[in-house]
């Protein structure tokens, strides 16, 4: 037992007027029973001597030191030694019912007393200790909710000959609560809560095989509810998959048969979603717009609601103005039926519907948000030719969807729309360009029209949608807020497509990975977000891309490029294996810089040369990384004159230590401290004035511990002559030159695929991946780009490439 739930009860006189009983009473005293385990006993003595003496046992419920009710007992539950169950009625009072359970210290209870309109709650406190009190009977029972004035059933048009079950709906499947709409019978086990505890046979609807009554009916339910994490379905096989405490069932039964609630429209137990004994609540009218309206109701009972009427008239069913009224008011009469919070003038109840359905007591919530609220991850509208399309829903007053679309200039027309029927969502649309600057505000005045259309001339360019759930009128007097304006809608429209036609260009962007979707070509430039939008292309919406030999082409993750980046030198057929599909907001395409080689000669003059390679994601060039006792050597650097040289180099460190460089190891550069930038973003400077005579050199860079990025090396002619107090060195000569190909690996750390590029072609040759240990954890074939180490674990690996010609190359990586 989990949870305390009361009687919500909608009467129903066919011809009678809604309610007058808005007033409530205050509460009586509460009386002290003892403790829930010497009321156990007592109610289990009472219970076998009753046994004893007659077919069904009697107990005795104390109300107060003065009174007590004899309550003949329909349904047991033994409940072993700490626990009892028992429902029934009081004996000689008409229309009564009485349900009792006590669990451990946990008790929850009540008496109804409907003639009288009286009724008590039984309860405990955390030590047990049980009390019963007189409370207001509208807390327990809803009274005098009817029928609409004139109500008949309506004849099925369904052929049952030709179907043999109700069609088979859900609102959202895999929701993490369900609502079950049962027309087709029930058969009540006793122990329900209802009939007094005893069994009961429900027949069917009599439009069970009426698919089209039974679909709108569906669908008004659905709608009301779909802000929420709630499936609506009439499959009770689904309905079976969840668990009791996550779940309702709510019959549709023929109207006021049997003894369930006799002259009544729908009756719940408050709170009874939760219900430990899957208690249904029930609706005995089967229109769709009546008997929806009443379903939508009672399922707002088992999830907390209490009803919204008014104080001044005095009334317990507030019917509406203008074209509104509340759902847990009386929503028969209105085309549009909200959640509400009391926002209407002289209101007896101002509960917040939405919070308490969606709050942790029932463990529903909303649904999850389908579109983003901004701009910058805006769902592109689906196009065909000129036709556009997009759906979505309206969770929360504060949701705005938005949607992108690009166009070749001129009229676009669009209309959004909420469900055809039985819709809650007063709809407004706002359209902006592609700078974010608001173009328009379109919002169909005037009672009955909750849905927006407009058309516009655009010039060329990307525009973004965006869909808002809005109010009408003065909430307090002929209209509602935004608060309950809710659901399902759907985007239709026409604007010129885009000119997709290739212009000239080095470089292409292809919005689907395999070069598929649309294509843009690209010319030599920096295309920031608006840049790239006035071509058609969508913020974060490339998925592959070619780039002509000799150029490159640069992806950053904010515009105007900033944040992290990735360069491209040759073409992409998705970008998913570089970890950047779908992620690009501005980018440049410009000549490539030269592929890196360890075996680099440069032929210097009196200007600067730097060496360079790949670009890597931290930022500038990645000539390559050292590990800790590790070294890096440029082999057969040619400096044509003597003369005085700046050597610079470029480092991010890992960690704080010590960076040494020399030349053929003659001339020392020094060493230098590095400090721990944590990071890629901070960068250090080493440099070192030397004098150099004419020559070929090898320069090595090593790292006594740590870690460091080789990001640029640069070698600058100072001047001709020596500077002060240097002495022209005597170098050792330079070693052959090693024709071994040289590597250049990235992104590095790895997480899936490594790129590997080279000057030297590589097809064919065989890859061994060795573990810091020296042991082989990989062996394959290099297909001549990519080398997979998904299945690596995080840490430092060697990756050896045997050519054809069985030359060797070697290159250290980190995986993630």
């Amino acid at each position: 037992m989990k949870t305390l739930y009361t009687l919500a009860l909608s009467t129903a006189l066919l011809l009678g007027s809604l309610g007058t009983q808005a007033q409530k009473r205050p509460d009586g005293p509460a009386f002290p029973l003892g403790s829930s385990q010497t009321l156990v006993q007592q109610l289990e003595s009472q219970v076998a001597v009753g046994t004893a003496q007659r077919a069904k046992p009697v107990v005795s419920l104390r109300v107060s030191a003065a009174k007590a009710m004899a309550g003949q007992v329909n349904y047991r539950e033994d409940l072993a030694a700490t626990g009892e169950f028992l429902q029934g009625e009081i004996q000689g009072v008409p229309g009564s019912s009485f349900s009792l359970r006590i669990d451990g210290k946990e008790v929850e209870g009540h008496i109804i007393l409907q003639k009288t309109k009286q009724a008590y709650r039984y309860s405990a406190d955390s030590a047990g200790n049980v009390q019963v009190q007189e409370v207001d009977i509208n807390n327990v029972v809803c009274i005098d909710y009817n029928k609409p004035l004139g109500y008949q059933e309506p004849v099925s048009a369904g052929n049952s000959a030709n179907r043999t079950t109700v069609v088979l709906l859900q609102s959202l499947p895999g929701a993490r609560g369900c609502v079950l709409l049962d027309f087709d019978g029930y058969e009540m086990p006793a122990g329900k809560g209802w009939n007094q505890g005893r069994a009961y046979s429900a027949p069917a609807s009599g439009i069970e095989n009426d698919e089209a009554r039974v679909r709108e009916f569906w669908e008004l339910v659905s709608e009301d509810f779909r802000p929420l994490n709630l499936n609506v379905t009439t499959d009770e096989a689904v309905f079976n998959t969840y668990a009791t405490t996550m779940r309702i069932r709510c019959v549709v039964s023929p109207g006021s048969v049997g003894t369930i609630a006799p002259g009544t429209g729908g009756i719940a137990y408050m709170n009874s979603f939760l219900a430990f004994n899957d208690t249904p609540c029930w609706v005995f009218m089967s229109s769709p717009k009546d008997g929806g309206e009443a379903a939508s109701h009672e399922v707002g009972h088992t999830l907390g609601l209490s009803h919204d009427g008014r104080t001044t008239p005095n009334e317990g069913y507030f019917a509406g103005h203008g074209s509104w009224s509340p759902i847990m008011g009386n929503g028969y009469y209105t085309p549009v039926a909200q959640w509400s919070r009391g926002e209407y003038a002289n209101a007896n109840n101002t509960q917040d519907d939405l919070a308490i359905m969606t709050g942790t007591n029932f463990n529903v919530g909303y649904r999850a948000d389908d579109h983003s609220n901004s701009t910058t991850s805006a769902t592109a509208l689906a196009r065909s030719g000129n036709s556009l399309s997009g759906r979505g829903v309206i969770e929360r007053a504060t949701d705005l969807d938005y949607f992108s679309f690009s166009t070749a200039g001129g009229t676009a027309t669009f209309n959004v729309s909420g469900v055809s029927r039985h819709s809650n969502l007063d709809i407004a649309v706002r359209l902006f360009n592609g700078s974010g600057a608001l173009l328009g505000t379109y919002d169909t005045a005037g009672a009955n029209n909750l849905n927006a259309t407009f058309s516009t001339n655009l010039s060329a360019g990307t525009y973004y949608l965006q869909v808002d759930g809005v109010g009408q009128g003065n909430p307090a007097t002929d209209g509602y807020s935004d608060y309950g304006s809710l659901g399902a809608y759907t985007i239709s429209g026409t604007a010129p497509a885009p000119n997709t036609t290739p212009v000239t260009g080095v470089a292409t962007v292809y919005r689907d990975c395999n070069y598929g979707g649309a294509a843009t070509s690209l010319a030599v430039g920096d295309y920031t977000l608006a840049a790239l939008q006035s071509r058609g292309i969508l913020n974060n919406d490339i998925s592959s891309l070619t780039v002509n030999s000799g150029y490159e082409m640069v992806l950053y993750d904010d515009d105007n490029f900033g944040g992290a980046a990735l360069t491209l030198t040759s073409s992409t057929s998705c970008l998913v294996n570089n970890g950047w599909n779908d992620r690009a907001t501005s980018l440049r395409v410009r000549t490539a810089a030269p592929a890196f080689s360890r075996q680099l000669r440069a032929e210097f003059a009196n200007v600067n040369y730097g060496m360079q390679a790949e670009a890597c994601t931290e930022g500038g060039r990645n000539m390559g990384y050292i590990d800790p006792g590790d070294y890096l050597v440029w082999n057969s650097i040619n400096f044509p004159s003597s003369g005085s040289y700046l050597i610079e180099y470029r480092v991010a460190a890992t960690r704080a230590s010590t960076l040494s460089s020399n030349l053929n190891g003659s001339i020392q550069l020094g060493s230098t401290a590095i400090p721990s930038t944590n990071g890629w973003q901070n960068w250090t400077t080493v440099s070192r004035t030397v004098y150099i005579n004419a020559g070929t050199y090898n320069f090595t860079v090593f790292a006594q511990t740590g870690g460091w990025n080789i990001n640029w090396v640069r070698i600058s002619r100072v001047s001709a002559r020596p500077t002060v107090d240097a002495e022209p060195a005597t170098l050792a000569p330079a070693p052959a030159f090693d024709p071994t190909p040289a590597l250049t690996l990235y992104p590095n750390p790895a997480t899936d695929r490594l790129n590997v590029t080279s000057a030297t072609d590589l097809q064919g040759a065989q890859v061994s991946i060795l573990g810091f240990d020296g042991t082989v954890v990989s062996r394959g074939t290099f297909n001549g780009e990519t080398v997979d180490v998904s299945t690596l674990k995080p840490g430092l690996y060697t990756l050896v490439l045997t050519t054809t010609d069985k030359r060797k190359v070697v290159s250290r990586f980190s995986k993630e």
